[in-house]
């Protein structure tokens, strides 16, 4: 289980902080946005060493991911571009920020890019392992406040929350102790339970699919 089960009460907590900046006179899509290039100024502070400001930002983004969502649901501001781009964005800005960070510590340990590489790749087939279940499952599909959910959400030990939780982590230590090392661990971190994660998704769709005929879903959807 990864902690998009205790989304809920995370957005209760932040629930009076996000509610009054989602006040400000910016549309839905102008959040999003705006999460686009304070995630990439993240990254360029991550990859000029710079880590304060950059772990700063980097939660900075994550509230911004919060207020989007709500001020969409709240404010009559829904559609399916704005979901599009919500999803395609928060991927973008977690994928540069890891790059910048991976960038810098490639210069002490040459081997990160490989690590890199691994953790995109780990990271993107998560996604890609969700959406083809999203596609292929369509009878477990339902919508909570306008939003597509499956019980496939839950599955995991990785997520964009995870990712905050290990690659910040490293970031905030590495700022204390001028040590790049607690980062390289947080980089690490992400690529290994990014595959993890994925292996889980597997699995699970294993033993609830394996004997399932799409076929047979459609003819009775069809016959209904």
């Amino acid at each position: 289980m990864n902690l998009f089960a205790l989304r809920k009460q995370l957005d209760k907590i932040l629930l009076p902080l996000v509610s009054n900046i989602a006040k400000l006179p910016l549309h839905a899509n102008h959040w999003t946005l705006l999460g686009a290039f304070v995630g990439l100024a993240c990254s360029i502070f991550f990859l000029y060493g710079m880590w304060w400001p950059g772990l700063a930002l980097l939660l900075g983004r994550g509230l911004i991911d919060h207020i989007d969502g709500y001020k969409a649901r709240n404010f009559n501001q829904r559609s399916t571009f704005g979901a599009v781009m919500d999803d395609v964005t928060d991927r973008w800005v977690l994928g540069i920020i890891y790059a910048g960070a991976c960038l810098k510590l490639s210069f002490d340990y040459p081997h990160v890019l490989i690590v890199l590489g691994f953790g995109i790749t780990g990271s993107l087939s998560n996604v890609i392992a969700k959406l083809s279940i999203y596609a292929e499952s369509q009878q477990d599909l339902f919508r909570e406040q306008g939003k597509i959910g499956h019980p496939i959400d839950v599955v995991g030990l990785f997520g964009s929350a995870e990712f905050i939780i290990y690659f910040g982590m490293g970031v905030l230590w590495t700022a204390i102790l001028g040590d790049l090392r607690p980062l390289l661990a947080g980089v690490w971190a992400v690529a290994i339970m990014s595959h993890l994660s994925l292996f889980q998704r597997i699995i699970f769709a294993w033993q609830r699919y394996r004997h399932v005929d799409p076929g047979a879903i459609e003819q009775q959807v069809a016959e209904s």
